[in-house]
């Protein structure tokens, strides 16, 4: 289970999202930190023993800062609300495949796929998906991966994408500009008892796609 210490302080740190209370809460901020990178560290494990491309991480390698870009945005908070990390080889600069694990109150989640690839990247995953797609089309349809996963999430292009068959069947799948499988949490499911398990389940039943992504590198 994820202890209460980490949703608790998500909260505090929403609705004081300044840097006077936040380097008063140093501690706080810490215990949380530790608390959701006990639990990542456990992920990293158990997913290391069905996908070997994590072993020899640790949370501190798949954990992402909290400290907010401000730089180009209009949002000017200096910290994220939300803990994330990505468990992929190399890490959560990883452009590879992984899994997601993000705790925000209200809007938890896991995913796996590729997130916002870079172009070439990009371009080679939608000619894999093209050039096989009746093996990715098996692989989202079976029941262990449906069970978790009814859709892909993201921005989409209005069409298709240059040097693909606008009337292909399937071009929708290729005006996605990440895939992204996402399923959600809900806040009651972090603190049950089972929710390493059950979070290992669900990234298990990733493991077969993004393996497929994985193949254009």
């Amino acid at each position: 289970m994820l202890q209460p210490v980490v949703m608790q302080f998500l909260r505090d740190l929403a609705g004081n999202n300044n840097r006077e209370w936040f380097n008063q809460n140093k501690d706080y901020y810490y215990q949380a930190k530790i608390a959701f990178d006990e639990l990542v560290d456990a992920q990293i494990a158990e997913i290391s023993n069905f996908d070997p491309s994590v072993k020899g991480l640790a949370a501190k390698d798949c954990t992402f800062r909290i400290y907010r870009d401000t730089r180009f945005s209009h949002d000017k908070t200096p910290y994220k609300i939300h803990f994330g990390a990505y468990m992929a080889e190399n890490g959560r600069k990883s452009e590879k495949a992984g899994y997601y694990f993000h705790v925000e109150p209200e809007a938890s989640l896991i995913a796996g796929g590729i997130h916002c690839p870079q172009r070439n990247v990009l371009t080679a995953v939608r000619q894999k998906v093209y050039d096989d797609q009746q093996q990715f089309f098996e692989l989202i349809e079976k029941i262990e991966f449906k069970n978790f996963f009814q859709k892909m999430e993201g921005k989409r292009l209005k069409t298709a994408p240059k040097g693909f068959d606008r009337n292909w069947p399937h071009i929708d799948w290729l005006k996605f500009q990440s895939y992204d499988f996402v399923h959600p949490l809900s806040d009651e499911s972090l603190t049950a008892k089972d929710l390493l398990p059950q979070t290992i389940l669900k990234f298990k039943a990733l493991y077969p796609v993004n393996q497929f992504f994985n193949q254009v590198f």
